[in-house]
């Protein structure tokens, strides 16, 4: 049995899936050229414009998918072949578009009020912008997968190349789009590309199934099937032990894990004044613990600047419930063991006596929950 003969017995569902996906793809490029080209008085037609017409455009594949499997006299082959064409040409017509707009810098180009702003307040969008567009160099190569992955689609001798590398592109970038928040359109666009790969891959199972099994590796097998067996298990279960013990014992201290704020610090005996971080960077206002040993402690009560803050890694032993600071500043080949005396933790405070540079530090911490981080700054 091969591809044809498949074609010509498809159930409603298959037909219904390829009208909808080349007509209601198609209609959707016909949207993305021409809605940014209309007047801007027009704007508030434009979306309700958009809706209806997609609308319709589902409606007709439904009724069109129904005529197609009502008629059996129908040449599904034909059929099949115009969608398909419609479907490659739409998807490669998008991609290109989007290929070509990261190399002349229209996608993912330099954000001035996206790259003065805190990462804690950009949006999922805003997020995405910045990190592809850090790098020219990534967009040029994301966009020449596009590209070539396109050219490929216009081709039937190259089509099926054509799918296996844009899958894999458009998976991420629908993940993305998900995770991330980017849109309802941006998503339902990259939902419909990837489902018209994905189709377009299917016409091509069989020999694709036929390809797996005919080639394989023709080197030998080394060893029994027994010892091939154990290694593989191996393979799999030393790696995710070793992830899950080293995960155990850096969770250890999770408690101590977050952003706290210095609500009073004492420095040999006396108070240490609310302004004094302005001129005195040991004047710490903020202290950040995280995960795998580090710690922050920065001057700044608004932000975080690497410039004027202290570096200092920690160690933490559950059995004896000793917090030990390690400070590299003075020597980084022989760092400073600086205990840490912690009292009254609970959740949100703790305090902290410790000796740094011979100044003897007492301190009371208060957590900053992250929600609460935005309305300190405000």
């Amino acid at each position: 049995m091969d591809s044809k003969n498949e074609l010509n017995t498809t159930n409603w569902f298959s037909k219904f899936s390829l009208s909808f996906l080349a007509i209601v793809g198609v209609i959707n490029t016909t949207l993305f050229i021409v809605m940014p080209l209309l007047p801007y008085k027009l704007s508030t037609f434009i979306l309700p414009a958009g809706f209806l017409a997609l609308g319709l455009a589902i409606l007709f594949s439904i009724g069109f998918s129904i005529y197609w499997h009502k008629r059996k006299q129908v040449n599904t082959i034909i059929y099949v072949s115009w969608l398909s064409v419609l479907l490659r040409y739409w998807i490669a017509f998008l991609l290109l578009d989007f290929g070509f707009q990261k190399i002349f810098e229209v996608n993912f180009n330099y954000s001035y009020h996206i790259d003065d702003s805190l990462v804690s307040s950009l949006t999922g969008p805003e997020l995405t912008w910045k990190y592809y567009g850090f790098s020219y160099g990534l967009s040029v190569i994301v966009a020449f997968f596009q590209i070539i992955g396109s050219v490929f689609l216009l081709f039937r001798r190259t089509l099926l190349l054509g799918v296996l590398i844009l899958l894999p592109v458009m998976l991420n970038i629908v993940l993305i789009n998900i995770f991330y928040n980017i849109g309802p359109i941006t998503l339902f666009t990259s939902i419909l590309i990837t489902l018209g790969l994905f189709t377009l891959f299917l016409q091509h199972k069989v020999e694709v199934i036929r390809f797996f099994k005919q080639y394989k590796s023709t080197l030998p097998s080394l060893g029994s099937n027994s010892l091939r067996l154990i290694a593989r298990v191996f393979c799999v279960v030393i790696p995710l032990l070793f992830v899950i013990y080293y995960n155990y014992d850096v969770h250890l201290s999770k408690k101590y894990f977050g952003k706290w704020k210095v609500e009073k610090m004492i420095r040999n005996g006396e108070v240490v004044s609310e302004e004094s971080w302005i001129n005195d960077t040991l004047a710490w206002k903020t202290i950040y613990i995280e995960e795998r040993g580090k710690m922050y402690y920065c001057p700044n009560p608004y932000l975080y600047e690497e410039s004027i803050s202290l570096f200092m890694k920690y160690h933490y032993n559950e059995k004896n419930q000793e917090f030990t600071a390690i400070s590299y500043e003075n020597n980084p080949n022989k760092p400073d063991t600086i205990p840490v005396q912690i009292n009254n933790l609970t959740d949100k405070s703790m305090q902290w006596e410790m000796i740094f540079n011979k100044d003897t530090l007492q301190m009371d911490l208060k957590k900053v929950n992250p929600r609460e981080i935005d309305r300190l700054r405000d």
